[in-house]
C-alpha cells in the first residue's frame, strides 16, 4: 500500500457487504476515522494496535465540522499513518469524499478511493422493492432530503427542482429523509405528485434491526408522528414500485453478540479465535498488562532446580516467563528432566507443551488453585516444591503448600498491571447503554481474578450491565464480592477457553458448541 490515505466505502451495514478492497485497507491501517454509523464489526477488521476515532457527525449538528476532519487526516498521513477514513455506504453518495480529495490534492498526500455499496442499491435486496420495472420506473432519482449547508452554519438554500422531481418517470431514493420529512412530501405534493404515491421508509437498511415502514405521500408525516421511534438513518423510496414488494429478500444478519475479551494481549487473541466461530464480535480490550519481572529471582529459582523435586507452575504466564529466561541462560527443558511438573490447569498444560513438556499432574476435576491442592498435595508431602506464580496472584496455592511439603521456593517470574484506561472507553459504554435498550447484551470476559477487578474498575457504572464469562467460580465469587449480581455472570465448566466458548454457545443459543 504506497498510498498514505484511504478514502473506504463501508456499506450500509451488514459486514458482508464489505468489499475485499475495503477489508484489506482496514486490515493495514495505523489509523480510521470513521462514521458514527459504521458497524463496529467491521472495525474488528482492524489490526490491535490501529487507533480508531469517530467522527460522526449527525445532521447539521455534528461535533465533528468536515474541515476539522480534514485537518486530522492531514495531520495522521504526515506523521507518517497508514490513514483510512471509513464512510458509511459509498464514498461517492452524499459522503463529502469530494472536499477530502480537494484537501488532500491541495497538501499533495496520495490517496485511494475504495467504493462501497450504498443504501440505494442494497435496499431492494433486503426489502424486496425492485428501484426499477419495465412497467412503473425506467429511472432512479438519488436525492438528499436534508438541505445542505456549510459547517457551522444554521441556513440552508434548497437547489431542488421540486417541479421536475414530481414530473419524473422513476423511482425517487431520499437520503437523510426523516427530519425534513414533512417538508419534502408536501413540496412533492404541491409540485403535482399524487397524495397517494406509495411510500416505503427503510431504518438501518441491512442492519438486524432493520424496520420498513409503508404509507401513502400524503400521510407521510402523520405516519411518523405516530411511530416516535423511527429514527435516523433512513432512506424513503417514493414510486409505484413500492406495490411490488416481493416475498423473497435477503436474510438479515443476526442481530450481533459483542464480547470485550479483557485478557492480556499475549492471550486475548486465542480466546477470540476460540469466540469467534461462534458468530459473535469480539473487541480485544486487555485489561490488565503483563511483563516479567526481575531476573534475580528467576535465575536462581533455574539454578537450584537440582534440588528441587517438584515445580509448580501456577499459570500459562508463569510457563512462558520462566522458560523463557531458561532458555536466554543457554539452558532448554532438558534442564528439567529430572523434576516432576504440577500445573494448574488446561491452559498452563498447553503453554508448557509449546516448551516440549508435559505435566506429571494436573487437576482432572476442578481447575486451578483449590483442585491441585485437593488432588495433589498428597503427592508433594515431603517434598521440595518450587512454585512459579505473581506477586499479584491469589495466595491460596503458596499457602496451601507451606505447611505440607518439606521446603517451598516460591519465585515471582511476572507482574501484573491493570491498564489505566481504554482509548474507546466512552464508545464501549454507549454501546453498553444501547443493548441494554434494544434488549442486547454486551459480554465480558475474566479469565483471572486480577483481571475481573480490573474490568470492573474500568467499565465503571456499566459493569453491572453487562454479562460476565469467567474461567471459574473463583473469578465469579471475586465479581460477587464487587457487587455484580450472581445472574449476570456465566461460568466455564472447566478452567479452559474452549470450555468457556461452550459457556456462552449454551447461554445465547448460537453455534453448535465446542467440541
Amino acid at each position: 500500500m504506497s498510498e498514505r490515505v484511504y478514502l473506504v466505502g463501508a456499506g450500509p451495514g451488514d459486514p458482508d457487504l464489505l468489499t475485499l478492497g475495503a477489508q484489506r485497507a482496514i486490515e493495514q491501517a495505523q489509523v480510521i476515522l470513521y462514521d458514527g454509523l459504521i458497524n463496529e464489526q467491521i472495525l474488528e477488521f482492524a489490526p490491535a494496535g490501529c487507533e480508531r476515532i469517530c467522527v460522526g457527525k449527525r445532521g447539521n449538528g455534528g461535533a465533528w465540522t468536515q474541515p476539522q476532519i480534514d485537518d486530522l487526516i492531514v495531520k495522521a498521513a504526515r506523521d507518517g499513518q497508514r490513514v483510512v477514513r471509513l464512510k458509511g455506504g459509498d464514498t461517492a453518495v452524499f459522503a463529502r469524499t469530494a472536499e477530502e480529495v480537494e484537501r488532500l490534492e491541495a497538501e499533495g498526500i496520495a490517496y485511494r478511493i475504495v467504493p462501497g455499496l450504498t443504501a440505494a442499491l442494497a435496499v431492494s435486496a433486503y426489502t424486496g422493492i425492485p428501484l426499477t420495472h419495465r412497467d412503473w420506473s425506467s429511472g432512479v432519482a438519488i436525492l438528499a432530503a436534508q438541505l445542505q449547508n456549510h459547517d457551522g452554519e444554521s441556513e440552508a438554500e434548497d437547489h431542488l427542482d421540486w417541479e421536475a422531481l414530481a414530473r419524473f418517470p422513476g423511482t425517487l431514493v431520499l437520503y437523510m429523509a426523516i427530519g425534513s420529512a414533512s417538508s419534502w412530501s408536501q413540496k412533492l405534493i404541491a409540485a403535482g405528485k399524487p397524495m397517494g404515491t406509495p411510500v416505503a421508509m427503510v431504518r438501518r437498511c441491512s442492519w438486524p434491526d432493520q424496520e420498513v415502514l409503508e404509507c401513502p405521500l400524503g400521510s407521510l408525516a402523520e405516519t411518523l408522528r405516530v411511530n416516535p421511534r423511527f429514527t435516523a438513518p433512513v432512506i424513503c423510496i417514493v414510486g409505484p414500485v413500492v406495490r411490488l414488494k416481493s416475498k423473497s429478500t435477503t436474510p438479515l444478519p443476526s442481530k450481533p453478540i459483542t464480547v470485550i475479551v479483557t485478557s492480556p494481549e499475549s492471550q486475548a487473541q486465542r480466546l477470540a479465535d476460540v469466540l469467534r466461530p461462534l458468530g459473535v464480535t469480539v473487541w480485544i480490550r486487555p485489561a490488565m498488562e503483563i511483563s516479567r519481572a526481575e531476573t534475580d529471582g528467576i535465575d536462581d529459582a533455574i539454578d537450584g532446580l537440582e534440588r528441587i523435586d517438584w515445580i509448580v507452575f501456577s499459570s500459562r504466564h508463569g510457563v512462558k516467563y520462566f522458560m523463557e529466561r531458561l532458555f536466554e541462560l543457554g539452558g532448554d527443558s532438558r534442564k528439567l528432566s529430572r523434576v516432576l511438573i504440577a500445573s494448574v490447569g488446561g491452559a498452563t498444560d498447553e503453554a508448557l507443551r509449546a516448551f516440549g513438556l508435559r505435566s506429571d499432574w494436573a487437576p482432572q476435576g476442578d481447575q486451578g488453585a483449590e483442585g491441585l491442592l485437593s488432588e495433589w498435595l498428597p503427592q508433594a508431602l515431603g517434598k521440595r516444591v518450587l512454585l512459579v506464580r505473581t506477586a499479584e496472584g491469589s495466595e491460596i496455592l503458596r499457602e496451601g503448600l507451606v505447611s505440607g511439603v518439606e521446603q517451598l521456593q516460591s519465585v515471582d517470574v511476572y507482574k501484573q498491571s491493570p491498564v489505566l484506561g481504554w482509548q474507546d472507553i466512552e464508545a464501549i459504554r454507549s454501546k453498553i447503554v444501547h443493548e441494554a435498550r434494544v434488549g442486547l447484551s454486551v459480554w465480558v470476559t475474566a479469565t483471572s481474578s486480577n483481571i475481573a477487578r480490573a474490568a470492573w474498575v474500568l467499565l465503571g457504572a456499566e459493569s453491572d450491565a453487562v454479562r460476565w464469562l469467567v474461567i471459574s467460580p473463583r473469578v465469579a465469587d471475586v465479581l460477587i464480592s464487587l457487587g455484580c449480581r450472581q445472574d449476570r455472570i456465566v461460568v466455564a465448566q472447566r478452567a479452559s477457553f474452549e470450555s468457556m466458548g461452550r459457556a456462552i454457545a449454551v447461554a445465547e443459543l448460537i453455534g453448535t458448541g465446542l467440541g
